[in-house]
């Protein structure tokens, strides 16, 4: 069969068939120079590496790639029928700019009887990719990087429970995975699913051989006649930048291009948030809420969010009527929108309070309860989710003056009536449908505490819920640092949501343990979590010092262009390097790890501009030189820390 190319005007791809009638890509190259950056190793493959063995069909007859129009990608598709009726669609959508591509595997069912699928696939191919060298992933809620070399027939395997970052079982990874290649090439790989999934890649003679795909238990489907199922979007970044540094900003860019074309929605922003869940939780009331807005303004929260708890029962969406008098919460949520701050809301509409003895048809069976919140999970598969979430958000939008949703809370259970696999697309078809209909909504993805984090949700939402910690003291500043600077590696910055918990009660008299507090939240997007009536006017001054240099960091995170010093085991400094793209200006943020007493800290930075001079600040110290960036480069800078400091940050302004 002739093959089918598909060509963006930087790379192109190369789209056949085998003897089995098994479609594939079989190259792809750089349009401008005709590099080829990889060639299918094993053409041969057969269908039993796509379906299971019961839905291999008999014929070998191949299917021709036909373009269709999207208004993001330039695609192409082939369909093949398989046994029992079925009928499978591949899908490669190469992104109109850039150097990245989605492929997707889809299954309808054309016979007159229902069809169990056993497993579903993702994606699976063996390239030949010059120079691979090493595998790079994340363990799920540490954000841990393991990298491990490409080492002949070595496996490794990547994994995930019911929601796509669940770290249930403890071998949990995040849905993101780098190859990296000589000349600092990368390959990264990212998967757009809310569920469990599957994956290994294996060096073999001819390439790299990778397969991905969703297991028995996270599928668990059975297609209706005439019903159709849309799999898990994986998708490819090719990269050639100079360095990690260049390579990780330009995978980023693509995908926040690709966000705002594929679902719309408030663009990147760091703002400064507001929350009382780790001060009160469940306990909020009225009083407690009319008391932060009347403390909030020296602060400028751009975000105000009510967390858990006021709420009358999960299903019932009404102010408590034992926290809140008649109209009082409507009232306390306007006033914040009159301050000009964005009133938020927490909720988790996928659950229904009712009697265990009384459940209403739209609760699953046998379902989840999940008495942290006292509900019955509803069967999303088995219902109109889309409508009723819609529904859902749109009143808290009318009612409560809802600018910022924030959901939470378990969406899938391994016991349903309709499946995994079908509730998860109905979830994601559902927050899809929110993100395109609200526009200006933003929407806070927490998924029980950073359980879902994956390409989908990423591009959807403007932040995540990173990792539930409501510790308090040197650990809670320690684990926001952990998560914070290794999630950077995969997460947007202003979707690495970290939080400040309880300042008043963390050794308010010491201004050094306070900066380190605020700054272990700034690498992302940083939230405040206190009674603020309970912060001495000494702490609030530290804090609203702090909150300048936020806002001043921010300025130079718009770019992706950082590099981390990542927290791991015996690294006596953390730290990360942000730079604007013109090489003008620079901000590090630098946090003692694990070195103890006095010490000091190299601070290279090699993303300037090497011919300008520039300005460069310690704002703890008030020490300043002037430096060209060829000497900052090769000399660098030494940033003392005495035993009594434990954070630094430095900000770099081009002089001429």
């Amino acid at each position: 069969m002739r093959n089918t190319v598909i060509d963006n005007g930087i790379i192109q791809l190369h789209l056949g068939a085998n003897r089995a009638g098994v479609p594939y890509i079989s190259s792809a190259r750089r349009s401008d120079t005709d590099e080829q950056l990889f060639t299918e190793a094993f053409p041969a493959r057969g269908f039993e590496a796509w379906v299971p063995s019961d839905l291999v069909p008999t014929d070998r007859a191949a299917a021709p790639w036909r373009q269709v129009d999207h208004p993001v990608f330039l695609q192409a598709e082939t369909t093949r029928s398989l046994a029992h009726g079925l009928e499978m669609t591949w899908e490669v959508q190469l992104a109109k700019e850039g150097s990245s591509f989605r492929t997707r595997v889809d299954l309808t069912n054309t016979g007159n009887a229902p069809v169990a699928v056993e497993w579903f696939p993702g994606w699976n191919a063996t390239w030949r990719l010059r120079g691979m060298r090493t595998v790079r992933r994340w363990k799920s809620l540490s954000y841990l990087p393991v990298e491990e070399e490409l080492t002949s027939n070595k496996e490794i395997a990547l994994s995930s429970r019911l929601h796509s970052s669940d770290n249930i079982t403890e071998g949990g990874t995040y849905p993101y995975w780098v190859v990296n290649c000589e000349k600092n090439r990368q390959v990264r790989f990212s998967l757009s699913w809310c569920g469990g999934w599957n994956a290994t890649l294996k060096r073999e003679e001819e390439g790299l051989a990778f397969e991905v795909h969703l297991p028995p238990n996270e599928t668990q489907l059975v297609l209706a006649p005439g019903e159709s199922v849309i799999g898990p979007p994986m998708t490819v970044a090719f990269l050639f930048g100079a360095n990690e540094r260049e390579n990780r900003a330009a995978w980023m860019r693509q995908r926040a291009e690709l966000a705002g074309q594929l679902y719309g929605g408030p663009g990147p922003s760091y703002p400064l948030v507001y929350n009382h869940w780790y001060e009160t939780r469940f306990g909020v009331d009225g009083d407690f809420l009319k008391r932060q807005v009347g403390a909030m303004t020296p602060y400028g929260f751009d975000a105000f969010v009510v967390d858990a708890g006021w709420y009358q029962a999960v299903g019932q969406w009404s102010p408590h009527q034992d926290k809140f008098g008649e109209g009082e919460f409507e009232a306390i949520m306007e006033s914040v929108k009159d301050r000009a701050v964005t009133p938020g809301i927490w909720s988790c509409p996928q659950f229904v309070h009712a009697s265990e003895e009384a459940l209403p048809g739209e609760v699953d069976r046998p379902g989840l309860y999940r008495s942290f919140i006292d509900g019955y999970l509803l069967d999303m598969a088995g219902t109109d989710f889309t409508t009723s979430l819609l529904e859902h958000v749109r009143t808290l939008q009318a009612r409560y003056s809802a600018g910022w949703w924030k959901y939470d809370q378990d969406f899938f259970t391994a016991q349903t009536r309709h499946g995994v696999m079908k509730n998860v697309i109905a979830f994601q078809d559902a927050l899809v449908a929110v993100r395109k209909a609200e526009p200006d909504l933003v929407i806070e993805s927490c998924q029980s505490g950073g359980r879902m984090i994956n390409d989908l949700t990423m591009l959807a939402t403007q932040t995540q819920w990173l990792r539930d910690d409501g510790s308090s003291g040197i650990p809670h500043i320690r684990r926001n640092i952990a998560v914070g600077l290794r999630s950077l590696e995969f997460v947007f910055p202003w979707q690495a949501g970290r939080w400040t918990n309880r300042p008043n009660d963390m050794y308010p008299n010491n201004d050094e343990v306070t900066r380190y507090l605020c700054r272990s939240a700034m690498m992302g997007t940083w939230g405040i979590v206190a009674d603020l009536d309970k912060i001495h006017r000494a702490q609030r001054a530290v804090i609203l010092r702090e909150i300048r240099y936020y806002r001043r960091l921010n300025r130079l995170k718009t770019d992706y262009l950082y590099d981390l010093e990542l927290p791991l085991d015996g690294i006596p400094v953390a730290g990360v390097t942000y730079y604007t793209a013109d090489g003008t200006a620079a901000g590090t943020l630098l946090y003692r790890w694990d070195g103890e007493g006095a010490l000091e800290d190299q601070l290279v930075l090699d993303g300037l501009d090497a011919t300008r001079r520039y300005s460069v600040t310690d704002v703890d110290t008030g020490d300043r030189w002037e430096m060209t960036g060829k000497d900052l480069e090769q000399e660098g800078l030494r940033i003392l820390f005495p035993e009594t400091r434990f954070s630094a940050l430095v900000f770099v302004e081009t002089l001429y």
